[in-house]
């Protein structure tokens, strides 16, 4: 196994994802209801500030996802907040290799981890109960769209 692919595997083991992926960040607005039915999970839209809507998935343990798309359909940034922590290989989706080689090497009790890169934020914060986070691609903010909209 590479070691890239086999670094993606154990940041996946260690944050205790699924193998499986759908599409989130950077994807489209259908990714949504493939992040609804894989989580088991509640979903409903709220508007935005005109220039983006919310799609916001409830978890069956009661964590809350919040997924930004654009105007055009493009998720540029998800949320979360709650009792456990989601799936964040599904959440970051085609990003999540870069999460996880941001990653490795940092201890994986780690309560607040943060990757900052020119095209992608990833912030994390938990300890077992309470988790919460947020990742963004900058580049894909609607115009006049601040990252502080992403609770």
């Amino acid at each position: 196994m590479p070691a890239k692919t086999l670094a993606a595997a154990l940041a996946a083991g260690a944050f205790g994802i699924s193998a499986y992926a759908h599409a989130a960040l950077g994807g489209t607005v259908e990714s949504v209801q493939a992040d609804k039915t894989a989580m088991h999970a509640k979903a409903q839209v709220m508007p935005g500030a005109g220039s983006y809507t919310v799609h916001e998935i409830q978890l069956p343990s009661g964590t809350v996802v919040r997924e930004y798309a654009s105007a055009d359909g493009k998720i540029f940034g998800v949320a979360w907040q709650g009792p456990s922590l989601p799936d964040i290989r599904q959440l970051l989706g085609a990003y999540f290799e870069r999460y996880a080689n941001a990653m490795e090497g940092k201890p994986r009790a780690q309560r607040h981890a943060v990757v900052r890169q020119p095209d992608l934020v990833v912030q994390s914060h938990g300890r077992m109960g309470a988790f919460s986070g947020r990742a963004y691609l900058p580049q894909a903010l609607p115009q006049g769209v601040s990252p502080d909209v992403l609770q």
